[in-house]
């Protein structure tokens, strides 16, 4: 179980990672934006969201736990084929009749939600076998990757449908996972054994995530941080058309943005860690992040706008990398996978809530007046966690 992988592997699994997370990011996206843009239905971005995400909730503590006894490379495997067939019933949904169309779109979702509930602690478990010594680094470098697919993946949809159409968005989709698919080919990362039933591992997983202050702590900030991803996802595409009135490929680029905020701040964050101390940072660039949000609702200027959406990437670039890094660094390896699996639950389940009430808050409200409340209540919860989370805010080890 001690074995080191060769910087190849390490490479390999990166690069991966990248096309899976910017081909799961792309489908993300072509969910919220093809329930907006062709049905101009918010309700729906948000179910589908919702879907993507919200599908962890059931799925991902049994990931975990199947992570930690086996191959994690092999179930990262399993999760890029479920992309797939999720990628086939949302080409299928775009062009069947409307009626049936919203049916096979659900169903699509649904399975984005289910190789998202696996790929995230696959990945991650496999990351942890595969970084040896050098957990912090490569925590960091492999969430940049992850930030980037995020940021790259809108971008990326505008051009495709500007060249073709909607197909064209699900053949890049497509494509991304079948190079994920191909990178992983060979890589043997052999499992850790079972130890009981699934449920009295997962059970043994909570109790090691929790009877730890520290982690128990960076986990709870984790739901706070992830709050705003609902939002920035589900309520910034309208924003850009309703309020900037940009069209396709400006609100794209617009977007994409996130992009550069958020590898600059993953980035920059272990730096600016070794200065402030890492929970310090966290909290910081916690509020960065939602102060970035609740301006983007007071702003009518492109230019402005544009300030706020890389104050609030830089902002959460900085506090999602310095999470990972303490959850990859302060964990045991065979808890590794239970541990990551109730993290990227909650980056998926969170985010997926706030993302379902930030389409219903779409109905009722302007999106301006429904940032400016994602962005305050973001600020409230981190003010509370500066003053409870006592561990993680004097956590200073780089």
């Amino acid at each position: 179980m001690d074995k080191e992988y060769s910087s190849l592997d390490i490479s390999r699994f990166l690069m991966a990672s990248f096309f899976g997370f910017l081909g799961g990011h792309l489908t993300n996206y072509s969910v919220i934006l093809f329930a907006q843009d062709v049905w101009n239905s918010d309700l729906y971005a948000g179910m589908g969201f919702a879907l993507c995400f919200g599908v962890p909730l059931f799925l991902g503590w049994f990931a975990g736990a199947w992570c930690d006894s086996n191959s994690p490379a092999k179930l990262a495997q399993i999760a890029h084929f479920s992309f797939l067939a999720s990628i086939g019933f949302l080409h299928f949904s775009s062009i069947s009749e409307e009626s049936f169309s919203r049916v096979l779109f659900l169903i699509g979702s649904g399975f984005a939600g289910i190789g998202w509930a696996i790929l995230a602690p696959a990945r991650m478990a496999l990351l942890g076998r595969l970084a040896g010594k050098n957990q912090k680094s490569l925590a960091v470098v492999f969430n940049i990757l992850v930030m980037l697919g995020f940021g790259a993946a809108p971008p990326i949809l505008a051009l495709s449908k500007k060249w073709g159409s909607w197909e064209y968005v699900h053949i890049s989709g497509f494509f991304l996972f079948i190079l994920s698919i191909v990178l992983l080919i060979g890589m043997k990362v052999p499992g850790f054994g079972k130890s009981g039933s699934a449920l009295d591992r997962i059970k043994k997983g909570f109790g090691y995530a929790f009877g730890n202050p520290l982690l128990k702590q960076t986990l709870i900030l984790a739901v706070i941080i992830y709050l705003s991803m609902g939002p920035v996802q589900v309520m910034l595409p309208r924003y850009a058309t309703g309020i900037l009135h940009l069209d396709e490929i400006s609100r794209g680029l617009f977007l994409g943005t996130l992009a550069l905020a958020l590898l600059v701040g993953g980035g920059t964050s272990l730096l600016l860690a070794k200065k402030l101390g890492m929970g310090n940072t966290i909290f910081l660039s916690g509020f960065l992040s939602g102060s970035g949000i609740l301006s983007l609702g007071l702003s009518r200027d492109i230019h402005l706008s544009i300030l706020f959406l890389l104050i609030s990437g830089l902002g959460a670039g900085m506090s999602i990398s310095l999470l990972v890094a303490i959850l990859q660094s302060e964990s045991e390896p065979e808890f590794r996978g239970r541990l990551v699996s109730v993290y990227t639950v909650t980056s998926q389940v969170v985010p997926a809530t706030s993302g379902l009430l930030s389409g219903i808050a779409l109905t009722k409200f302007s999106v301006d007046v429904t940032l400016i409340g994602a962005g305050s209540i973001i600020g409230i919860l981190l003010f509370l966690g500066l003053l409870k989370l006592s561990v993680l805010r004097s956590y200073r080890h780089t």
